[in-house]
């Protein structure tokens, strides 16, 4: 595999800090590895990047650690249909924005966003931020339905550490609702996405 994961420490200057959270992973990807490459350098002192230079490789990446993927759609050999249909399991639950060379309508495809290239760069860190947080939203979302469900056939005794669970992410999905319009709120908790890119 020719992947590079990188991860450099840094503070971001948002006001969504990243201190108490695990650094969100990005998959990079684009059909010139030049591009792939400034990418990454970008995202590199707020994430962990993962860099992809062929479609194997980008399949291969594709795993549950990743909350944003920016992919080339048109990387040579890679078949769209299959990065959007494991995003759909539980092995690679992320958003997505293609990265394009122009404009595009995301609302007909299965992206969660785009980004034209060249990608300016506070434009490329507020997508990822803005994807991260919906990643985070989305997931946080699921484990807390599955602790209800959970105590929904718990036992007595065992609702206790469950109710202490869904407080706890009841909270969580507080903070991360409170960093996203409703527009992204909507959209990452109940957007089905349609594998025809």
């Amino acid at each position: 595999m020719n992947t590079d994961e990188t991860s450099r420490a840094g503070s971001s200057g948002s006001e969504h800090s990243r201190e108490e959270t695990p650094t969100a992973v990005v998959l990079v990807a684009d059909s010139d590895p030049a591009v792939t490459d400034e990418i990454a350098a970008v995202l590199w002192d707020n994430y962990t990047v993962r860099s992809a230079y062929e479609s194997a490789d980008v399949l291969a990446s594709l795993d549950s650690d990743v909350s944003v993927a920016l992919l080339d759609p048109d990387i040579p050999g890679l078949s769209m249909r299959r990065v959007l249909e494991r995003v759909r399991t539980d092995a690679a639950d992320c958003q997505v924005a293609a990265l394009t060379d122009e404009a595009l309508d995301v609302e007909s495809t299965a992206f969660d966003d785009y980004l034209v290239k060249p990608v300016a760069d506070d434009l490329l860190e507020d997508t990822v931020d803005r994807l991260s947080r919906r990643a985070t939203y989305r997931t946080t979302l699921e484990a807390y339905y599955r602790a209800a469900s959970e105590r929904a056939d718990a036992e007595e005794g065992e609702r206790a550490d469950l109710d202490r669970r869904l407080a706890e992410l009841d909270e969580r999905l507080d903070d991360v609702v409170r960093s996203l319009d409703s527009d992204d709120a909507y959209d990452a908790a109940l957007r089905e996405l349609d594998v025809d890119p």
